[in-house]
Parts: structure tokens; sequence; C-alpha cells
């Protein structure tokens, strides 16, 4: 483009033809641009033919970054299983807050970090663990989730801000290819038209966004799929520390179950029957833990549940402690 000649080039030019002068007068140089300069819309036909040759490495660089982008957006917006774990994120949500504010009905994306922040009241477990424990024995089908969601790594290394400025220097070729063609009804033009403007023309990403009741103006990808992406790795991690917990315990019973007396009295029956009772109530209060987290933790639904124990504990202490009055007034009546 650098070549062209400018328009003070264009105006001496032809008024050396209107001065009917010889062009054998002229350089090579000269006499090649004279016969630029007869042209019509040179700049533009010149840039059309820039950017139609420079289209397809332009867009094949675009490529990955649109593909994974859209492949991300459908696949999240799409998944059933993933759908199905916000749900038992939200019914836990309200059960838990239950007793202090009404149900709700949904919670913002970035509620899936705190997930983690909420921990059981020996912070040996997160809330996620006990949600992956739930899904294991409740929702099985639902466990793997996560391999329906595709190029959410890829998608959240994609920078908006720079993609959408090469596509509006795509957008702004196309609108020069249509008036272009507007003006001369060009054959090539016409296929090249028809073949790439549906290329530039993916809203994916705001349908997504949208469906998850957020807006892709305070969201973009560099912060909504990052979310997905810790979310996964956290719940890939819970469960596998579930299952880690498991077998220890899984352990702990057989080796219990070695160390018990194999005689058949009555008494050894009974010392069976006491640590396996022991032991299932251990489990049981391993997997009913207290969770403490931040007030308003999950958007308002996910609040602290240490004070549901609370209120039945001190019932417990009222209760026991009128059993003891009970029966020191009986004792008294005796004497």
């Amino acid at each position: 483009m650098r070549f062209l000649p400018t328009e003070a080039e264009v105006k001496l030019l032809r008024q050396y033809e209107r001065d009917r002068k010889p062009l054998e007068a002229l350089s090579d140089e000269d006499r090649f641009m004279m016969q630029f300069s007869r042209i019509e819309r040179l700049n533009q036909r010149m840039s059309i033919m820039t950017f139609m040759g420079n289209f397809t490495d332009n867009v094949q660089m675009l490529t990955p970054q649109l593909h994974a982008m859209i492949a991300a957006s459908v696949s999240i917006k799409s998944s059933q299983k993933l759908k199905k774990i916000l749900e038992i994120i939200l019914a836990l949500g309200n059960y838990m807050n239950s007793s202090k504010r009404g149900a709700v009905y949904g919670f913002k994306l970035q509620s899936l970090d705190l997930l983690l922040e909420t921990k059981s009241t020996d912070r040996k477990q997160t809330l996620l663990h006990y949600i992956a424990n739930v899904v294991r024995e409740k929702y099985p089908s639902k466990c793997l989730f996560y391999n329906e969601l595709h190029y959410v790594d890829k998608a959240a290394a994609v920078s908006l801000e720079n993609v959408l400025c090469d596509v509006k220097e795509l957008q702004r070729g196309m609108e020069l290819t249509w008036r272009e063609f507007s003006v001369q009804h060009n054959a090539l033009l016409k296929d090249f038209i028809s073949r790439h403007e549906a290329r530039l023309s993916k809203d994916a990403f705001e349908d997504v966004v949208k469906f998850f009741g957020e807006s892709s103006k305070t969201m973009p990808p560099s912060v909504f799929f990052p979310i997905f992406v810790r979310f996964i790795k956290a719940y890939r991690v819970s469960e596998q520390e579930n299952e880690q917990r498991r077998r220890q315990e899984q352990m702990l019973l057989e080796k219990q179950e070695t160390l018990l007396p194999q005689s058949p009295s009555q008494r050894g029956k009974r010392q069976q029957q006491e640590l396996f009772t022991e032991l299932r109530r251990r489990q049981v209060k391993d997997s009913c833990h207290v969770y403490e987290g931040k007030d308003g933790a999950i958007e308002d639904i996910i609040t602290e549940r240490e004070i549901h124990y609370r209120e039945r504990d001190r019932h417990y202490i009222t209760q026991r402690e009128r059993e003891r009055d009970i029966t020191s007034q009986r004792e008294r009546e005796i004497h």
C-alpha cells in the first residue's frame, strides 16, 4: 500500500496528461504510477485485495481461540450434569439457611469459590467434600459432570479484548468489501462474502453468560471460565480425598475386626457389637460435620450452620440437668 501514488502525485500525473506531454519522457516508475492513477477507487480496491489476501491467515490465527470459547460456552450451557450439580449446591444452601432466611432461587457463580472456604468444625473437610459425597451416594451418574465441559482451560486463557479487536478489523474489512460489491457486483467478491461472513457472527459466549444471569461486560471470559476451571479442579481433589478417607476407614474396620477375640462367648459378641456401634457412630459423626463459613458466604444462602447445633446442644443440656434434678430429689425423699 505504501507504493501507491499519493493524491498530490496523482494530481501532478493528471496535469502532465492534460498538458499532452510525451509519456516517453517519464521514467518507468512514473509511467507505472500513471497507469495506477487511472484506476477508480484505487485505495479502496487495494485495501480489499489486501484484506482478502490476508483473511485466511488472520482467521486461522483467531480460529483456535474462537473455537475454544465457543466450544466451552456451548458445553457449559448444555451440560445437564452440571445443572444438576448446581441444583444440589443451591438446595443444600437453602437447607442450611432454612431458619435464617427464605429460600432463594439462585446464586452468583463466584460463590463456587467459597465452597472451599466453608469448613467443618474440625477444619478437616470443606463443604465441597460433603457435596462430592452426596453426589457420589445419591447421584452417581452425575459424578463425572466435568467430562461434559470441553476446552474450558483454553477458553480461560483467551483475552476477549484482543480477540474482539482483531474481529472488528475483519468486520471493517467485510464492510468495505460489501460497499465495493454494492458499487460493482463482482462475482469474486460475492463468493468471498457468502463463504466468510458467517464466521464473524459467533455469539456463544454472550449467550452462556446471560444464561447464568451474568453480564459479559462485568464478566469477560478471563473471569467467567476460570471459575469453572477452579471449581472442577477443587471438586476432583475433594473426590480423591473422600476416596482416600473411605479407604482409611475401611482399613481401620478390617484392622479392628482382626483384633477382636474369636471366642463365641456372649461377652465377646457384646464387645464386637459395641465396637461396630462405636465405629458406625464415628462414621455418622464424620459425615454430619458442622460447617462454618463467612456470613453470606454463598451469596446469602449458605451461612453458618453452627447455630442449629448450638440450639440442639442447649436442649440436650437442659434435659440432662432436669433429669439430674429429678434423681437428686428422689434420693432426698428416700433418705
